[in-house]
C-alpha cells in the first residue's frame, strides 16, 4: 500500500492538521502535503521527538541518542542547525513570523508539541479499542473494516529510520506487538463472522511469523475446530507441544492446553470472550 492510500485511513483532516506517520518510515504531511524531512540525521532527530510526547528532550540526551552515546565535536551544532530544519519545514509561515508554536525550546530542552492524533501511531492504537468495542456490540461488519484500517495504516517497521537506535527499540517492540494483537483480533472477527477458512489462513501466517507466540497457535486451533478440521488441530497441538520444548524448555501454557481439552470432548467455546482477553494479555 503507497502512503497516499494509506493516509486517507489515518483520518487526517486534508486541510489544515499536521500529519506524522511512525508506522514505517518517517513522513509527515500539513494541510495534505508531503514535508521534505530532509536527511536521515534529520528524520531520526524527528522521531526521537515525537516518541516523547510533548516531554522535553536535553541537548545532551539529544546527541547521545542520535550518535549512540558517541557524539561527534559538531553534534551540538548539527542538532541546532536540524532543529531550525524541522521548523522551517512543519511550520514554514509561522516560523517566518517567529510565531511557531510546535517544535519549542525550554529549560529542559526541546520538545515538539503536536496533539495525539496527529501520529499514526495513536489511531492505530484506538482503532484497536474502537475494533473491540464494535465486537462487544456484535458489530462485527463495523469492526472487520475498524481492524482492517489499523492494519492498513501500517507502511513497513514501526520508526524504520531509527531501527538501529537504542532510544527506539522499546517504542519499536510495543507497536510490533499492538501489530500482532491487531493480527490476531482480526482472526477473531473473522471466526465471529463465520469466515473460518480465511480465519485458518491468517492464523497460520501469524503462526509461520511467530512460531513461539502461544496465543498465535490458540486461534490457529480454534479456527481449525470451528471449520471441521478437528483432527487437524490436534496435529497442530501436537507440533507446537514439540516445537515450545524444543526451543524453550516448556510445556504449552493453559489456554493452549484448554483448546485442546475442548477439541478432545468436542466443545467449542465462544469466540468473542477469548478475543477480548487476548487484547489484554502477552505470552509468558
Amino acid at each position: 500500500m503507497t502512503p497516499q492510500q494509506a493516509q486517507p485511513e489515518a483520518g487526517q483532516d486534508l486541510d489544515t492538521d499536521l500529519w506524522f506517520g511512525l508506522l514505517g518510515p518517517v513522513e509527515a504531511r500539513t494541510g495534505g502535503l508531503p514535508v521534505d524531512l530532509g536527511p536521515r540525521q534529520r528524520r531520526v532527530l524527528l522521531i526521537r521527538l515525537l516518541v516523547e510526547n510533548g516531554r522535553p528532550v536535553s541537548m545532551d540526551q539529544l546527541c547521545d541518542d542520535l550518535w549512540a552515546g558517541n557524539p561527534s565535536t559538531g553534534a551540538v551544532s548539527a542538532v541546532r542547525a536540524h532543529i531550525s530544519r524541522l521548523r522551517s519545514a512543519l511550520e514554514p509561515a509561522q516560523t517566518a513570523r517567529g510565531q511557531g508554536q510546535l517544535l519549542m525550546s525550554g529549560p529542559g530542552g526541546y520538545s515538539l508539541c503536536v496533539p495525539d492524533t496527529a501520529r499514526d501511531t495513536v489511531r492505530f492504537e484506538r482503532a484497536l479499542e474502537q475494533t473491540r468495542r464494535f465486537l462487544e456490540a456484535g458489530q462485527t461488519a463495523a469492526a472487520r473494516d475498524e481492524v482492517d484500517r489499523a492494519l492498513n495504516s501500517w507502511r513497513g517497521r514501526a520508526l524504520a529510520d531509527a531501527q538501529d537506535h537504542a532510544y527506539a527499540s522499546e517504542e519499536c517492540w510495543r507497536l510490533e506487538e499492538l501489530r500482532h494483537v491487531a493480527l490476531e483480533l482480526r482472526i477473531t472477527v473473522l471466526m465471529t463472522q463465520g469466515d473460518y477458512g480465511q480465519a485458518v489462513t491468517a492464523a497460520q501466517h501469524l503462526t509461520v511469523q511467530q512460531p513461539l507466540r502461544e496465543t498465535a497457535w490458540v486461534l490457529l486451533l480454534r479456527s481449525l475446530q470451528m471449520a471441521g478440521r478437528a483432527a487437524e488441530a490436534v496435529q497442530q497441538y501436537n507440533r507446537v507441544r514439540r516445537l515450545l520444548f524444543a526451543e524453550l524448555g516448556l510445556e504449552p501454557g493453559p489456554a493452549l492446553r484448554q483448546v485442546r481439552t475442548d477439541i478432545q470432548h468436542h466443545r467449542v467455546r465462544p469466540v468473542l470472550g477469548q478475543a477480548v482477553r487476548s487484547m489484554n494479555t502477552t505470552d509468558r
